[in-house]
């Protein structure tokens, strides 16, 4: 698929303007906080070790009884659903209590402006695995963990808050009485202040997904998400970095946990936790609003024959906020467009995140989770090849109904079929028209002729960029048939089969990806400011 953003076909326009998002570290394109060379670490403390309460989903039920009606409502396991803080509890989540133990490495002092890279991180859940055990399908051997770390950045009276996602681990299964132990790592965003004093690094809020492996392959719909949050948010310090008042490293800081800021200088410029120069730059926290309108769940998958459903368990819903970006291709222009530019000025996605719930009363196992997005997309400007030689440029813009988020799991293992189906309205205008270069004037109302329908769906055989939940996110793909268009031209002249010939009709991929959430009513919970994910397809190291 060829990809620009002022010519989608053919090689790009401007000498070659390589992917940003290809040359930076992968988890700070997911992150989308702090990025750019900087600093790597020098020093590396002894590990901290910090005491987290999670909020556990319920055990699904492999065979039915006669307390499922009582017990299910708000249930979820497995790869396609999820609970975040207050929903789960609402829906009769457990409560289970852990260490974690956090290490990574700092320079012995750091400078003014300049990034500072944490060293190899390492976050190693310690988890009763008795209580996770009855979970996990017969034949389990291995275990693999994705974690995601809400880290707040303390300097002097200034904080900010970054996200270290993306860390993974994978063990072996322990005895069953025994500790399970999840070591997960990997790199995360850098950190830059703008005058001197300790930076002391604070653990927030906690996402752990662990996958059971049988027969070395991932057992779909048999994962569990914990939600966690600090026991004790004063003592979940655990390291810290000198910032000298000079602008020069001098004597060696110490990375210590629950350390006391040190003193700090006049003029600060703050805590960065936005991209560098060279990167998308976001929102700092989510907007007020709250989506609104009904759910549409008439794309979902049917349960298996013989399940009857409870009614709709309502429940709080979690105000969140994720950016989501993606690739519209045009089947015959041969071509794509960008969706919600990461490189631009992406628009944000408002969620209220598990508004309701859905699971079985009788018969083979079901659960499903049901969300409410709202999403006013930027313009996106495109130049396709009309009729394979004539270059066409035009700003498309999207007029998009509330997006209904629906994440599941049908049957058990080792039948068990995640699901994650995202699903809205849409009608498409085109304005801002250029044919090889030459103005054309299609007016105010050069649109679709009726709204279309968006089905997005969730891969979940791949073991890389499954959607997790609305809460992790991930790639989501689907086709769209595009109608024809009406009301194109002006004086009297219609251009409108122009563009029906050229663009509209079946099979035209889009592909998108969703960041993980940031939610702002969690204290410590992670995914704040709300991260930009790459392209669907971007190369990443």
């Amino acid at each position: 698929m060829n990809v620009k953003r002022e010519a989608v076909t053919g090689t790009r326009t401007g000498a070659v303007r390589t992917w940003r998002m290809a040359s930076v570290a992968s988890v700070a394109l997911v992150a989308g906080l702090l990025s750019g060379p900087g600093s790597r670490a020098e020093e590396a403390p002894a590990p901290v070790v910090i005491a987290y309460a999670c909020v556990l989903p319920p055990a699904a039920s492999p065979e039915p009884s006669a307390s499922d009606a009582g017990t299910d409502s708000g249930a979820g396991t497995g790869s396609g659903t999820g609970t975040a803080s207050g929903a789960g509890a609402a829906a009769g989540a457990e409560k289970l209590r852990i260490t974690v133990e956090i290490a990574t490495s700092l320079p012995s002092a750091a400078t003014v402006g300049k990034p500072i890279q944490p060293g190899p991180v390492r976050v190693e859940a310690r988890l009763p695995y008795a209580e996770l055990a009855p979970r996990f399908p017969t034949g389990t051997t291995g275990l693999s963990g994705d974690a995601t770390l809400g880290v707040q950045v303390r300097q002097n009276d200034d904080t900010a808050d970054a996200t270290w996602s993306r860390l993974t681990a994978q063990t072996e299964t322990p005895a069953a009485e025994a500790e399970l132990r999840l070591g997960h790592s990997g790199e995360v965003p850098t950190i830059t202040v703008g005058s001197p004093g300790d930076i002391e690094l604070t653990a927030g809020g906690l996402t752990l997904t662990v996958t059971p492996t049988v027969d070395g392959a991932p057992a779909d719909g048999s994962a569990t998400t914990l939600t966690c949050g600090t026991s004790d948010p004063d003592a979940a310090g655990f390291a810290r970095v000198g910032v000298p008042g000079d602008g020069s490293p001098s004597a060696p800081g110490s990375s210590a946990s629950g350390a006391a800021p040190g003193d700090g200088g006049a003029g600060r410029d703050g805590i960065s936790v936005a991209p560098g120069e060279d990167g998308p730059r976001g929102a700092e926290t989510c907007p007020p609003e709250v989506p609104k309108g009904d759910l549409d769940l008439s794309q979902l998958p049917p349960p298996r024959p013989g399940t009857v459903l409870n009614p709709p368990f309502v429940l709080p819903g979690v105000p969140v906020c994720a950016y989501a970006v993606g690739l519209g291709t045009v089947r015959k222009l041969n071509g794509s467009m960008i969706i919600n530019d990461p490189e631009r000025e992406p628009a944000l996605m408002n969620v209220r995140a598990n508004m309701q719930s859905t699971t079985r009363r009788e018969g083979p196992f079901y659960v499903r989770f049901d969300s409410l997005g709202a999403l006013q997309l930027p313009d996106s400007r495109s130049t396709f090849l009309g009729f394979g030689f004539t270059p066409v440029t035009a700003a498309v813009e999207f007029e998009t109904t509330p997006i209904t988020i629906s994440t599941g799991t049908i049957d058990v293992f080792p039948n068990a079929e995640p699901f994650a189906v995202v699903t809205f309205l849409q009608s498409l205008r085109l304005h801002d028209v250029k044919v090889n270069g030459t103005p054309l004037d299609v007016g105010p109302n050069c649109r679709t002729a009726k709204p279309f329908r968006v089905t997005l769906r969730g891969d979940f055989t791949s073991t890389t960029g499954r959607y997790i939940n609305v809460l992790i996110g991930g790639l989501l793909t689907g086709t769209v048939d595009i109608p024809a268009f009406t009301g194109c031209g002006t004086n009297g002249e219609d251009v409108s089969p122009l563009f029906t010939a050229s663009i509209s009709g079946p099979g035209n991929l889009i592909t998108m990806n969703q960041a993980t959430v940031c939610s702002p009513g969690g204290v410590g919970m992670p995914g704040c400011p709300p991260a930009i994910p790459p392209l669907p397809g971007s190369k990443t190291p």
